[in-house]
């Protein structure tokens, strides 16, 4: 029942940082209260989040299934940013599975979005369905561009906000000339469950809710579980899907929670999977 559920924001290495090579930004868990995860469930979901891992670099970077029948049923997606090379996606995704089967063994949903790959289960069917929850922005320590120039830039992510939903995996790059400061480097791309109005939104939404806290920098990035824009003075994306740095090293972040906003750092648990 969804009012037995207490969501709990799971800063990961407090908020901003590297495991493995992986860029985490933010991740949810949902537990359950007075309740102990059936075995059943969690051997589904370990099924899941393995085919899920294994299958998306195969698949355009992007895969999601079900697994099991009726409370022991799960369901999940794993996405990849799409300019990267298939082993570069299952790295990510082979990463970010830790995070359930260490850290929320006793969870039934989870969402996680880093730089270039999410990944989100649930016991109740989500395909199709934005997640609107929360999302992540974040900047480097590129510095601050002229406004006039910013302003270009901007309104090329805002362009490719618009046409990122018509393009057959949902993903788009683009770049803008700006002058004498050279050129502007933009990426945007949906989970590819969602429509495309729903893409379309995604995006646009990010661009609003964060076009302040980005104002007049470099780099930044803003990313959600069901959508995410990318941005640079150098260009970070690779067409020929090799790996390249992300833009956002370093510097500061924000995250935005519609329904409430907590700012916590919680402690690494680690705890050992019931099999």
């Amino acid at each position: 029942m969804d009012k037995l559920l207490l969501w709990t924001i799971l800063l990961i290495i407090g908020g901003f940082g590297y495991v493995n090579g992986v860029h985490y930004l933010d991740s949810e868990c949902s537990q359950v209260q007075n309740s102990t995860i059936d075995t059943v469930y969690q051997a589904n979901l370990r099924t899941l989040l393995l085919f899920v891992a294994n299958n998306a670099p195969l698949q355009d970077g992007f895969s999601y299934t079900s697994v099991g029948n009726g409370s022991n049923q799960v369901y999940g997606l794993g996405w990849c940013r799409g300019d990267i090379s298939p082993t570069a996606c299952f790295d990510c995704l082979n990463e970010s599975i830790n995070i359930p089967l260490q850290d929320c063994p006793e969870s039934k949903g989870l969402v996680i979005w880093t730089t270039l790959c999410n990944l989100r289960f649930s016991n109740k069917s989500f395909f199709g369905e934005v997640w609107t929850r929360s999302s992540s922005s974040t900047y480097g320590n590129a510095g601050l561009d002229d406004p006039s120039v910013f302003s270009r830039g901007f309104a090329m992510m805002e362009a490719l906000a618009m046409s990122v939903p018509n393009q057959p995996t949902m993903f788009e790059t683009s770049v803008t000339d700006v002058g004498k400061a050279g050129e502007r480097y933009g990426l945007g791309q949906c989970s590819q469950d969602v429509s495309k109005s729903d893409c379309r939104n995604c995006l646009e939404e990010l661009l609003v809710s964060y076009k302040t806290y980005v104002l007049n920098r470099t780099g930044w990035e803003m990313l959600g579980v069901s959508c995410g824009m990318w941005y640079d003075d150098v260009r970070f994306y690779d067409n020929t899907s090799s790996l390249t740095p992300t833009p956002n090293t370093s510097g500061g972040g924000e995250s935005l929670y519609q329904e409430y906003i907590i700012l916590a750092f919680v402690a690494f648990v680690m705890l050992q999977w019931i099999p």
